[in-house]
């Protein structure tokens, strides 16, 4: 496998690593929770959310991070570098966050900080999510950014390109659920996953293709 295979392939690897950290039992978490009740649940799932937040957080901060250096590796002998250019940016921007996020997370789960009475859990989940919002402005413009970049050169197939746009969307509607409680908007946060994924993996077998 030569190297922009490797890249396209850590694609794969974000998909698969969210995929298995969503499956492992972490307890639920809200901001609306009571400091206490949030150390309880930190506390009782303490290994399995910190093995979730090495999976969903740091090895895909840095899987992302991959990512859009094979996309705009893909691009880059095309007339569209400037535009590839945006793509590297935001897949920095995106898997930076990402890593910034498992640090914060990782230290909610300290040994000393669960044994403290006063640790201010909420305060970090709100940080938390806070911080989530940039981390979905930057994936939505990867994904935008990508898309376009695919239906200018054909490289990647018309219906990946479109949902790329949609997924772009469903990013910054999603990531305005976290300022505002609003129903339809946790919803479109929560199917944007779904599409985050199929995406990513959809452009990183059209890349492997190109590698080829």
């Amino acid at each position: 496998m030569n190297k922009r295979n490797w890249l396209a392939f850590s694609g794969f690897i974000y998909v698969a690593v969210w995929v298995v950290g969503l499956l492992i039992p972490t307890g639920t978490l809200s901001a609306s929770m009571p400091n206490a009740e949030i150390q309880q649940v930190l506390l009782t799932h303490q290994l399995a959310r910190s093995l979730q937040v090495y999976l969903i957080d740091g090895i895909a901060g840095i899987s992302i991070f991959l990512f859009a250096v094979a996309v705009t590796g893909l691009f880059q002998s095309s007339d569209e570098r400037n535009l590839a250019r945006v793509v590297l940016g935001a897949g920095i921007a995106a898997g930076t966050i990402s890593l910034v996020q498992a640090g914060v997370q990782q230290t909610m789960v300290s040994a000393d900080l669960l044994a403290s009475t006063e640790a201010p859990f909420r305060t970090l989940l709100v940080l938390v999510n806070q911080i989530d919002t940039f981390k979905l402005m930057a994936l939505a413009l990867l994904s935008v950014s990508t898309s376009i970049l695919g239906l200018r050169t054909r490289l990647i197939s018309t219906w990946t390109n479109w949902l790329g746009i949609a997924l772009a969307i469903a990013l910054l509607l999603g990531g305005l659920s976290f300022a505002f409680a609003i129903s339809m908007l946790t919803t479109v946060l929560f199917a944007s996953l779904p599409m985050l994924l199929v995406w990513v993996g959809a452009v990183s077998v059209a890349g492997m293709r190109q590698a080829k």
